[in-house]
């Protein structure tokens, strides 16, 4: 059985879940576990959602978090069968309110923001297995991009 698992980038994907909690990264921290402590205070439940474990009992493979309605669902519309009954078309509905990255200190803090990148491959295991799953033979959007261009 395949699990397919949607990757977005670490950074982008810490900085909507602080949008999300109305929360901010302490850029000004004074200490690492200071600014980690913040890092901490964004996490939503969905970080739980992957463990390594998954991988003892399923083939799994990644996707492009921002190829979702593209290039994902070519690949899928292939392999699954057609709904019988087609909803409506789809109508988006935002689950957070719009960001301004430029009131996201972390963007401006190269030294900060490689410590969160460190940081959060170092410590979850969603963003581990997407930085060695995303450009691999795994990565189902590269291969829909490949069969594309042929």
């Amino acid at each position: 059985m395949e699990l397919h698992v949607p990757c977005r980038n670490s950074l982008d994907h810490l900085m909507s879940q602080c949008n999300f909690r109305g929360k901010k990264i302490a850029c000004d921290a004074k200490t690492d576990e200071e600014l980690f402590k913040s890092v901490k205070l964004c996490y939503l439940a969905l970080l739980d959602r992957y463990d390594h474990a998954l991988l003892k009992h399923f083939y799994v493979r990644c996707f492009d978090f921002k190829k979702q309605f593209t290039d994902y669902t070519t690949y899928m519309s292939g392999i699954l069968q057609k709904r019988r009954f087609q909803s409506t078309p789809y109508v988006k509905r935002d689950t957070n309110r719009p960001r301004n990255k430029a009131n996201e200190c972390i963007w401006e803090n190269r030294v900060v923001l490689e410590k969160i990148d460190k940081y959060l491959l170092e410590t979850v295991p969603y963003y581990q297995f997407c930085n060695d799953c995303m450009g691999s033979e795994n990565e189902i959007t590269a291969t829909v991009a490949e069969y594309s261009n042929e």
